[in-house]
């Protein structure tokens, strides 16, 4: 595959596709398949129902063909690792390329899996759908987070949870902690406000700056990026795979 130059990430950049996620019953899955390698396919066969099934499956797919041809390369000869902070199990954590200065980074929520990759440096992106939460666990909050949740309008308050978690998620993904670290220890802007990590309870600056983005998203979901790094442009891309597992871009008004 080779990518249309605005696809292609340049320093200074950060680039975040979109997709929806391909049913594992539909036509293009054995074509996806065939791009991962055999841990891949392993973890892939693990998961008990087919939804979770086919998010991985394009997440995986998708961040090869990206890798594969910012590189130059088979979308199946990209060798990746997992790293995780807590634990040295492996096989699990945030996705790296040995020996690249490219980084990389996943998420998936309901039919939509996002791939973020910049050289700018360590980099997470989230992306959630709104009101799938019933209740939201309010506790990952901090208190300056909860004081200005409280004031949102009802009609706003799942939107605004959503865009707060987000962007802790992001930012938690970009360092490597997940979900090791209490979410309420960080503090980051209002809903309505430009995304920013405003404090981190208990902890120096242990990083590069925290560069926060939020990253507009079809449908009913929200995203957020953080790269750990100088500031960069944030360029966002749709694409689609059609039934021949082939990645298209969806045609542009104007187009």
């Amino acid at each position: 595959m080779t990518l249309p130059p605005e696809e292609v990430v340049r320093p200074g950049e950060c680039h975040v596709w979109t997709a929806r996620a391909v049913s594992v019953r539909a036509s293009a899955a054995p074509a996806l398949l065939k791009l991962l390698d055999a841990g891949e396919r392993a973890r892939y066969e693990a998961f008990l129902r087919d939804e979770p099934r086919g998010l991985y499956l394009t997440a995986h797919a998708l961040l090869r063909e990206l890798v594969g041809a910012q590189l130059g390369l088979d979308p199946t000869e990209p060798t990746f690792a997992a790293v995780c902070r807590t634990c040295t199990s492996g096989g699990h954590g945030k996705p790296v390329l040995p020996d690249s200065p490219l980084h990389l980074s996943l998420s998936h929520a309901g039919d939509r899996v996002a791939a973020a990759l910049t050289y700018a440096g360590p980099v997470g992106v989230d992306v959630e759908e709104t009101g799938r939460v019933g209740d939201p666990p309010l506790t990952v909050l901090s208190a300056e987070e909860r004081a200005a949740y409280d004031r949102l309008p009802q009609g706003e308050r799942a939107r605004g949870f959503t865009r707060y978690w987000t962007r802790k998620e992001a930012v938690l993904k970009a360092t490597g902690d997940g979900l090791s670290v209490d979410p309420a220890t960080l503090t980051v802007s209002a809903p309505d406000a430009p995304a920013a990590l405003l404090s981190w309870a208990g902890r120096a600056q242990p990083h590069p700056p925290v560069r926060l983005y939020d990253v507009d998203v079809p449908d009913d979901c929200l995203a957020s990026v953080a790269v750990l790094g100088d500031d960069c442009r944030v360029v966002r891309h749709e694409v689609a795979y059609d039934g021949d597992g082939v990645l298209r871009r969806p045609r542009r008004a104007g187009d």
